[in-house]
């Protein structure tokens, strides 16, 4: 074997293999029967927890078995397959496709007249033949999977939509390879989200330091404590997660910021603690900017516009202002990609995960098949064109905001709902409609995105020497193994356990977003919604100005990727924990300088560790008791 630390080993390829078919089965039954919601953060927990394991035994083999301890390029491998596999069995992936592939046929009424209304727009090849066998199965459960009738029903859409998701996988490699040297060489963007993972590959001495463990400490006595409080009421329970301190105000205009919630998650605040200053302030001013405008909507009586402030198109046409900043700022390296593309000159693209000539034909090959599926299954091409370019815009934008801070992307900006709202309804016909709805289960939310999970082990594999272009090859072995695992453990689950029946938390709402929006559209045809336009573009011109101002004048506090995360629905849970953070970070810098933030360091890493580890750990025991468990993180509410 060759033990180069920049080797990517057939060794670490079947580690990861082996590893990521455990963590999808895991991550689909907790999140689906558990409520887990692991998926849902910026950074995942069950990763972070198997490269946690591996360091420590690494750290046991060097004592006593060094020559068959992993490499850290071998760790890494495993760590970037843990993590595309995750991704891609998360709440935005998988969990929301089998939640939406059968829906219309089962929640079909003659009331709601769906199967009138668009039963005939629906591809025969996007799902099961649907008859009352298989979806009485589907969703009552007591079934098995196993069986020659569901086999052979779920055997083509099965294949249909791995081969769409492996198109979508390529695609973001491609767009990676692309822009990675600008990113990553030269404006050195700082990966904030990945400094823990990386000290743990890079480092020898990583769990070495007291204040790790002090920090470590800290979120898992805490969560011990609320564990057993769970099991035990006996033991007293400690309040880290949301608190809705708006409810307290009931009073117009301060009613209209009643949901406002404040939390004190122990894992974010160790993470805002790796953010830029700017960033940190601007996200949690910006919110507080965001409940102000609500107040003073709610006292000058503006309710003749329903969603005014319309942040939502606010925070859309922010990300899209977002992604052109992205493409402005590379634009000369983009230039540069394809002039060497063109060329036979290969000096360039030495240490890029592919060749720029096959990146570029790779995309726009995934493209023309994304067209061709899509056109065969009803689109038209300028809706094709129009929704496919949306969804990777916003691709790039989150990608982009990743790599430079890492925060929460929970945002609900879907190409169709922006298509809808600048053309309306009648302009796309009910094919084009249908069809967008089924794709709901991809572009519904970017939080768990898959594109900048695989952005961030580049940079991991740039800073340990590690060869990128076997890391991507890994990282698409393991995706394909995750779809497969993915498909089989979701129908495994439905048929045994029921979607409805013992799935607790089974993604229901998810499809009934997208076929509710459908019969709207279809049954309430809308023109373009002026309001609604003019504050998408406001979104945009906004976070241009922001973006100038903040180049132009070196003493501007505010960032303008701070703006788009504050109006959306990310920094909700979070921002409470980005104040403290800023805070915490602020006070060090200007008492104790670079130094003090350096020696700090392992204590946040600690904060994040300590949560993850025993959250993680909470739910092996949920898992294999079969019982809900406390939870380090719930999106919308506490759950114990």
């Amino acid at each position: 074997m060759d033990t180069s630390p920049t080797i990517v080993t057939w060794r670490s390829i079947l580690i990861g293999l082996f590893l990521l078919t455990f963590n999808v089965y895991w991550v689909t039954v907790t999140e689906m029967k558990y409520r887990a919601e692991a998926t849902a953060l910026p950074i995942f927990v069950y990763p972070v927890f198997i490269l946690f394991c591996l360091v420590v035994f690494n750290y046991l083999l060097s004592k006593f078995w060094s020559s068959i301890q992993l490499l850290p390029s071998e760790l890494l491998t495993i760590y970037a397959m843990l993590v595309v596999s995750t991704s891609i069995a998360s709440y935005g992936m998988l969990q929301d496709l089998f939640a939406l592939i059968v829906h219309p046929y089962w929640f079909a009424t003659e009331e709601n007249e769906w199967k009138e209304l668009f039963f005939h727009y629906v591809p025969s090849w996007f799902t099961p033949k649907p008859t009352e066998t298989i979806l009485t199965e589907y969703y009552q459960g007591n079934s098995s999977f196993y069986q020659k009738k569901h086999l052979s029903a779920w055997l083509k859409p099965a294949l249909v939509w791995t081969g769409f998701t492996l198109v979508l996988l390529f695609m973001f490699h491609c767009l990676n390879t692309l822009v990675r040297k600008q990113w990553v060489h030269t404006e050195r963007l700082a990966f904030p989200i990945i400094q823990l993972p990386i000290a743990m590959l890079q480092s020898p001495n990583f769990l070495r330091p007291r204040l790790l463990w002090l920090g470590f400490a800290i979120p898992a006595v805490l969560d011990l404590i609320n564990g057993l409080h769970v099991l035990f009421p006996v033991v007293p329970y400690l309040h880290l997660k949301l608190h809705f301190v708006g409810q307290k105000l009931l009073e117009k205009p301060w009613s209209a910021m009643s949901d406002t919630k404040i939390s004190f998650y122990p894992f974010m605040i160790g993470l805002g603690f790796f953010l830029p200053v700017d960033l940190s302030f601007t996200c949690w001013f910006f919110f507080l900017i965001r409940q102000l405008t609500r107040v003073l909507s709610s006292y000058l009586g503006i309710t003749h516009l329903p969603g005014f402030p319309y942040f939502n198109e606010q925070s859309a046409g922010a990300w899209l202002g977002i992604c052109f900043i992205a493409v402005w700022l590379t634009r000369r390296h983009l230039v540069y990609v394809f002039r060497i593309a063109i060329s036979y000159k290969s000096s360039g693209e030495v240490d890029e995960p592919m060749r720029y000539r096959a990146a570029i034909i790779g995309f726009l090959g995934g493209f023309l098949f994304l067209s061709i599926f899509s056109c065969y299954a009803g689109m038209n091409l300028t809706a094709i064109f129009i929704f496919f370019a949306l969804y990777f815009f916003i691709a790039v934008a989150v990608t982009r905001l990743r790599a430079e801070f890492g925060t929460p992307h929970g945002i609900f900006n879907h190409p169709a709902d922006m298509m809808v709202t600048i053309f309306g309804t009648t302009v796309w016909g009910g094919h084009n409609l249908t069809v967008m709805s089924f794709y709901h289960w991809f572009n519904r939310s970017y939080r768990s995105h898959a594109m900048p999970n695989q952005f961030e082990p580049l940079k991991m594999a740039e800073v340990i020497g590690c060869n990128t272009r076997r890391l991507v090859i890994a990282m698409m072995i393991g995706s394909l193994v995750a779809l497969i695992v993915g498909m089989w453990t979701n129908l495994d689950m439905m048929y045994r356990d029921g979607a409805l029946a013992q799935v607790s938390f089974f993604k229901i709402w998810v499809a009934e977003t997208a076929f509710n929006r459908l019969e709207n559209w279809l049954y309430h045809p809308t023109p373009p919604d002026t309001p609604r336009i003019v504050f998408m573009c406001l979104g945009i011109v906004l976070t241009l100005i922001l973006h100038i101002l903040r180049t132009h004048f070196y003493w501007w506090p505010l960032h303008p990727a701070g703006y788009p995360l504050a109006v959306s629905f990310a920094i909700d849970y979070f921002w409470f924990t980005f104040f403290i953070s800023w805070f915490l970070k602020t006070t060090i810098l200007k008492s104790s300088g670079v130094k003090g933030y350096q020696r700090a360091v392992p204590f946040f890493f600690g904060l994040i560790l300590g949560d993850f580890v025993v959250g993680a750990l909470w739910m092996v025991f949920g898992t294999l008791t079969q019982q809900q468990v406390y939870m380090i993180y719930l999106n919308g509410g506490t759950w114990y």
